[in-house]
């Protein structure tokens, strides 16, 4: 059914993952992570302020996290844990932003899910739920 991604390069792994995420998920899901891929590449409208080149940082770092998790493992349900950098950034930001809410609604959806899944992986559930 899984076929192994360890033979394949890094700009077909970000094709495939994307093409999972904005594809192959259920609809809600699919919408949700359009969002977020849209939020994120909004970041490059204010590349002049400091804050937009750490979150697009943030986002290279975790891309090429999942890039190397996915190539070798699959589209396995840790992949949620690169998300990881997001709440050093967050906390800097809310420390350097009078107008950051330290309450943002969207990333504690984003992380009940990665945690949901990371909790989900540790119990057993190893095999890759998706596969292009």
């Amino acid at each position: 059914m899984t076929r192994s991604t360890s033979g394949i390069g890094i700009f077909r792994s970000v094709f495939e993952l994307f093409g999972i995420v904005l594809v192959r998920f259920r609809p809600l899901q699919r919408i949700w992570a359009a969002w977020l891929v849209a939020v994120n590449v909004a970041c490059l409208l204010f590349l002049e302020h400091v804050e937009a080149q750490v979150a697009l940082g943030a986002v290279g770092v975790a891309v090429v996290i999942q890039v190397l998790v996915y190539q070798r493992r699959g589209f396995i349900r840790i992949l949620g844990v690169t998300h990881l950098p997001w709440i050093p950034m967050l906390a800097w930001m809310t420390l350097r932003l009078d107008t950051l809410s330290a309450r943002d609604g969207a990333f504690a959806v984003s992380l009940a899910i990665d945690v949901w899944d990371a909790t989900r992986f540790i119990r057993g559930e190893r095999r890759p739920y998706y596969s292009w």
